[in-house]
């Protein structure tokens, strides 16, 4: 993806695409809005003000990532699914072989999440939250959490994990617990 997006949008759009996928990824647990001042991202890719906002227009007019202009500070999301040059397939064959990932594993801004079944959908969400792997008592867990919850409560629950940086599902079953106990 680098080079092409090199080739189609300008020398400097991977820099600066790349560092938005770090603040994206930084801010949120699922894809989503996240705000950068313009200032600031100049500043860590190296470009001007005026070479970024350019950049980010054909960003935008690559369909990559959608913006919205404050008055100091630039919201902006990453298209999800991400338009990639390889299938999903491919990319699971590719990092299979490099780093041995499971199939199942969800890719950020590949993999949606609204299409897929509940027990599915909150195993992305410990994954993005604690990693790939886990043991069959989590998977237990998590089947149990997609069963009795509000799937919304559930993705804020594992938001608010990933904000706090908590370590493991226990923080997330007594938070849920608790919140269906004031309901």
């Amino acid at each position: 993806m680098p080079e092409q997006l090199s080739q189609e949008a300008g020398p400097e759009a991977w820099n600066v695409f790349r560092t938005l996928l770090q603040i994206e990824s930084e801010s949120n647990l699922i894809p989503g809005w996240a705000s950068v001042a313009p200032e600031d991202l100049a500043r860590w890719t190296g470009l001007g003000r005026d070479r970024v906002l350019a950049t980010l227009d054909r960003l935008r007019r690559h369909g990559l990532i959608d913006l919205r202009d404050a008055a100091h500070v630039l919201s902006f999301r990453i298209r999800d699914p991400l338009p990639v040059p390889a299938a999903e397939p491919e990319i699971r064959e590719r990092l299979a072989r490099r780093v041995s990932a499971p199939p199942g594993m969800y890719l950020r801004y590949l993999t949606p999440l609204d299409g897929e079944n509940r027990v599915q959908r909150v195993v992305h969400l410990y994954q993005c939250c604690f990693g790939v792997s886990f043991s069959p008592r989590i998977a237990e867990d998590l089947e149990r959490i997609a069963i009795a919850y509000d799937m919304g409560t559930i993705v804020e629950v594992f938001e608010e994990a990933y904000r706090r940086g908590t370590k493991g599902l226990s923080w997330i079953k007594r938070r849920l617990a608790a919140g269906s106990e004031q309901t």
